[in-house]
């Protein structure tokens, strides 16, 4: 212990000094402990390097001007990112920044939170993203966050330092306050094992059993207490780091799947191929590497949708004649008959495996018919994505008058799947009129309540305001509902990183409906 008198001795500062040495060593490189089976200086490694550097981002409010685009402030005024594709690394700024650097790991949560990680890719040949060795996560270091507000803007300030006033990121703080060793996001959205267990891997059809707030605290739970569906935390990191990077709050500068509606007739039937023929003037409506289904049914919700192919990826195209062209397939041989149709399904987990970057889409070209990644993350797949531990509650106030209340629950063990009597009430979504209600309604800004970024006003448009919708319907609807988050294959321009579907109820489930893996879900109010 040092000398807690007001003038240290020089053995006292010696005696610190060696301790900070000693800290800092064991923090120069990730140290895999093979007693334990994990990493066991995570901690002291994102200690060692942090530089305290502070990334600002500053936007009008919507009331002052009504562009979505910022303007970068402090350390990150200068930094440039550009998305990469497969064929093309864009320049990234951040990559080597200790508040951005990000790892690709397998890992464990205990059932007190805690993360166990148990492989990095590039450092140790354990690693691996096809479940064999375990989920794949994004690894990076425990965050703090500023908003500074003055009566025309707000701006948002990310470091990897605590300073005063700012408050760790959602998910940094276990229930009994202590600090999570990193952070620890999904890359993927959730498959399903053979136990219903949710997973984070490469390669898999989006499981639609687990798109509902029920299946996601139930499914998660199976996995242990310390698994969630995902989190507020998962959201608003992903909301971050959008306008720290690009200065934007329109998902557009990244793209997403939200404009892919393909689905058209088989024109030849075939017997044991690996292929399905369509016309030539469809073919280019289908990308290559995306997933589609083929069947009877033109419903994707229908298991006829799929009565001969499920899931499958398109693998090349191939011109067979002038008028029509082969969609070549992965997986086993498939019949099909012209009373078949393609029709466009979510990508499989996985689509953005082969960029050349952290940030990007597989190609420059149909930005809406792809997912992205951000921050080594993959998103907006097709499907939406249901938080765990957000309910939202419709109000009918009068015959012209109605609001939706959100309700957030701090520690996933506590969530429920019929009532908000362990939430906490964080805030309430613009209130709806019988004229706008049952509708898309563009978002002008957002307050910040409780870790979430709560949707203000309803004036806006796809290229204004926060550029995404939230849709609700507590006029024609009441009670307990989903928070669906990102967008499906064609919901176009209102969907991203800050849309909101408000209208089903806890339970309901459909094709267009998936979820994640939450690291986050015991974090301390």
């Amino acid at each position: 212990m040092a000398n807690a008198q007001k003038v240290m001795t020089l053995a006292d500062t010696a005696q610190l000094i060696a301790k900070v040495h000693k800290n800092a060593a064991q923090g120069v490189r990730f140290s895999y402990d093979s007693t334990k089976g994990e990493y066991g200086n995570i901690a002291a490694y994102f200690t060692a390097h942090t530089d305290g550097k502070i990334y600002g981002v500053k936007f009008p409010k919507y009331t002052y001007s009504n562009t979505p685009t910022g303007v970068k402030t402090r350390d990150n005024a200068n930094l440039t990112i550009e998305i990469s594709t497969n064929d093309k690394a864009g320049r990234d700024d951040y990559a080597a920044l200790p508040a951005f650097r990000v790892w690709d790991v397998n890992a464990t949560i205990g059932d007190d939170g805690v993360p166990h990680v148990t492989a990095i890719d590039g450092i140790d040949t354990r690693f691996s993203r096809d479940g064999t060795n375990g989920d794949v996560y994004v690894m990076t270091c425990p965050g703090y966050y500023k908003l500074e507000a003055t009566s025309t803007h707000n701006e948002f300030l990310y470091s990897d330092t605590q300073y005063d006033g700012y408050t760790p990121m959602p998910g940094v703080l276990l229930p009994d306050g202590s600090k999570r060793p990193c952070l620890l996001f999904a890359k993927y959205a959730a498959s399903l094992d053979s136990q219903q267990r949710p997973l984070s891997v490469s390669g898999k059809e989006i499981d639609r059993e687990f798109g509902s707030q029920n299946r996601a605290i139930d499914y998660a739970a199976k996995k242990g207490k310390g698994y969630a569906g995902r989190c507020a935390g998962d959201n608003f990191y992903i909301q971050l780091m959008l306008m720290i990077k690009y200065a934007a709050k329109n998902s557009d500068v990244l793209g997403g799947c939200w404009g892919y509606n393909s689905q058209t007739a088989v024109t030849t039937a075939e017997t044991g191929v690996k292929r399905v023929i369509i016309a030539t003037t469809h073919a280019g409506s289908f990308e290559v590497g995306s997933t589609v289904n083929v069947g009877t049914d033109r419903e994707r919700g229908n298991a006829g949708n799929y009565s001969s192919a499920r899931a499958r990826t398109i693998l090349s195209k191939t011109a067979i004649d002038a008028n029509n062209t082969a969609l070549n397939l992965d997986g086993d041989a498939i019949t099909t008959t012209t009373a078949c149709f393609v029709s466009s399904m979510p990508w499989k987990t996985g689509a953005t495996d082969k960029l050349l970057g952290i940030d990007g889409r597989p190609t420059t070209a149909n930005a809406t018919r792809q997912p992205v990644r951000l921050q080594g993350i993959e998103l907006f797949n097709g499907i939406y994505e249901t938080d765990a531990d957000l309910i939202a509650n419709s109000v009918k106030d009068s015959d012209d008058a109605g609001r939706v209340e959100l309700y957030r629950v701090f520690d996933i063990t506590k969530a429920s799947k019929t009532s908000t009597a362990n939430y906490t009430k964080i805030g309430e979504f613009p209130a709806r009129t019988k004229a706008i209600d049952n509708s898309w309604r563009y978002a002008e800004d957002f307050t910040l309540s409780n870790g979430v970024l709560i949707s203000t006003g309803i004036g806006a448009t796809s290229a204004t305001g926060l550029c995404d919708g939230v849709y609700a319907n507590p006029l024609a609807s009441q009670g307990l509902r989903q928070v669906r988050r990102f967008g499906n294959l064609w919901d176009g321009a209102a969907c991203g990183v800050f849309a909101v579907v408000l209208t089903s109820d806890l339970a309901y489930r459909w094709w267009n409906l998936g979820g994640r893996l939450s690291a986050l879900g015991r974090t301390k109010a």
